[in-house]
Parts: structure tokens; sequence; C-alpha cells
């Protein structure tokens, strides 16, 4: 693995923690996060006119499957919005990061993918479990249903299952779409291209669903209408970092050799956002999710190169 890889994998694993912090810190509401999508949609909306013929080759599949993503995409932004409003980020983002691998590999179970599975992925994702299991407790002797009954961790579940919803989705929507063939009889995109015009058009789309969400009623409107003047800078800032950050994943990919070590390595965004929580908002650091977030950046790690 290059050092340009790791550098560019650490720089996007910040962005990563940085838009949630600034989501977090700013407005964390469905309003916001649609704001952000927005600002997304136009900040990357270029790639559109330099890939016209990637959009121009979209079939009715894809066009579905994009739908469903960004169906997907609303209901995480909605989760996590609300995870963040309820509670503190340093529970509700590691839960919210790791969850999804545990739910695409029981995914992978129902599928009749288990061959695709190893040993070492499963005992990777047994650690999330018990990481998971950890971070929202005041300490150990509180192992009790209550502490888990409460809005930041359902919300965080529910953005967790809706990541894993639109990674199921994207990866096939994308191998679709790098199939297209020009009548060059060519690729009509490269893998990266495909990628950054995919992850726009997500946005896109996203924004078609939480329309009906956030500017339903007058008083919706009203109340968009004055985050937008008041937020649409970090608005903009936090869309660059969403879009951005994977941007620079799938750049990173042009430089290594086995892509699970680009997985592995941007599971260094966990403990980087549990940082940011703790140092910009107090959060509290106590010893179960301090040995949480460990177990669980360990098995995703295990999970990735596994």
């Amino acid at each position: 693995m290059s050092l340009t890889a790791i550098v560019l994998i650490l720089i996007s694993t910040f962005m990563h923690a940085g838009w949630n912090f600034f989501g977090k810190k700013s407005s964390p509401t469905l309003g916001f996060f649609f704001l952000t999508m927005i600002g997304g949609v136009v900040v990357f909306s270029p790639l559109f006119i330099i890939h016209l013929d990637l959009l121009f080759a979209l079939n009715r599949q894809i066009l579905v499957l994009l739908l469903c993503s960004g169906f997907f995409q609303a209901v995480y932004l909605w989760g996590l919005a609300e995870a963040y409003r309820s509670g503190d980020m340093s529970i509700a983002y590691p839960i919210a990061r790791s969850s999804p691998l545990i739910i695409v590999g029981i995914s992978s179970f129902f599928l009749g993918q288990q061959e695709s599975i190893s040993l070492q992925a499963v005992i990777g994702i047994v650690m999330i479990v018990v990481g998971c299991l950890f971070i929202p407790l005041p300490n150990f002797r509180d192992f009790k249903l209550n502490n888990y009954r409460n809005r930041t961790t359902v919300f965080a579940i529910v953005a967790a299952f809706a990541t894993a919803g639109y990674s199921l989705v994207d990866n096939q929507a994308t191998g679709l779409m790098r199939g297209l063939i020009g009548e060059n009889g060519l690729p009509v995109a490269s893998a990266g291209e495909v990628a950054l015009v995919y992850v726009t058009l997500q946005s896109a789309f996203a924004v078609i669903w939480m329309v009906w969400f956030v500017l339903r009623t007058a008083k919706q409107r009203r109340d968009f209408l004055l985050l937008t003047k008041e937020q649409w800078r970090v608005g903009l800032l936090t869309a660059a970092l969403m879009l951005g950050t994977y941007s620079l994943v799938i750049l990173s990919m042009a430089f290594v050799d086995n892509v699970s070590y680009v997985v592995a390595l941007r599971q260094f965004s966990i403990p980087l956002g549990v940082l940011f929580a703790v140092i910009g908002f107090g959060e509290s650091l106590k010893a179960p999710k301090i040995i949480g977030v460990m177990v669980t950046f360990t098995g995703l790690i295990a999970v990735a190169l596994g």
C-alpha cells in the first residue's frame, strides 16, 4: 500500500468524521441534511456535464436502483439526524458506522453467499456486536436492556440498516453502470468515473425522497428557508466533505493492490469521530465506551481484511 493511498484515506477519514461533527453541531435535523444533499448535487453537478454519455446510457433498471438507493440514503440521514438530536455523537457515530457490516454479513447468509464469509470475518462481526453493546453503557455493571432502549441507539441502528440497504443496492447499480458499453464497443466510463457520477446521482435521488418530508407543510417550508439563510455556508461545507470523502476513497483505490486495505484503514474514522465528539462537545469518555470503540474498531479491521 503506497504512501499516497494512506494519506488520501486518512484525509477522507478526517472528512467523514468532520461532516458528522458539523451535522451534529450545526443543526442535527433532516432539514439540514436535506440542505447538504442539495449542496452536494450543486457542487458536483459539473460531473453530469462531463459525463453526459454515461447519463444518457442509464437504463430503467439502473434508474430504479438509484431510486431505491436514494430512499435508503434519505432514511440514513433521517436516522442519523434523530440519533444526533437525541444524544451523544460518541455513541451514535460508532454504532451507525460499524453496524452495517453486521447486517451485510447476515444478509450474505440469507442470500446463499456463506462461502464469501471467512472465519476471521465471523469473529470480526462478533467483536463488532460486543463492542457496540459496550459503547452506550455508563459502566460495566449497567449491562441492562434499558440502556439500549433510547432514541440515540434506536435511530443509530435505523441509520445502520439504511446504510446496509444502500450499500447492497449500490453494489448492484454500479456494477451495471460499469458494464455499459458505448457504440465503439468500449465501456462508457471507467470505474472511478462511474463511482463519482453515481454518488452525485444518489444524492439527487435522495433529495427527491427528502423533499416530501422536509417541505410538506407551509411551516416546514418557512423553517427550511430560515435554515438555508442561516446555515447555507456550513451546509455547503458539509456537502463538500460528504461527497469529497468518497471521492478520495475512490481515488485511493488506484494506488493499492488490495481494496480491502482501503476498507480497513477507513475505519480509523470511528475513534476519530469519538475524539471529535469528546473534544468538541465535551461528551463523556468512560471505560465501556473506550473499550467498546477499541473492540469495534478491531472487529471492523478483521472483517475488512478477512
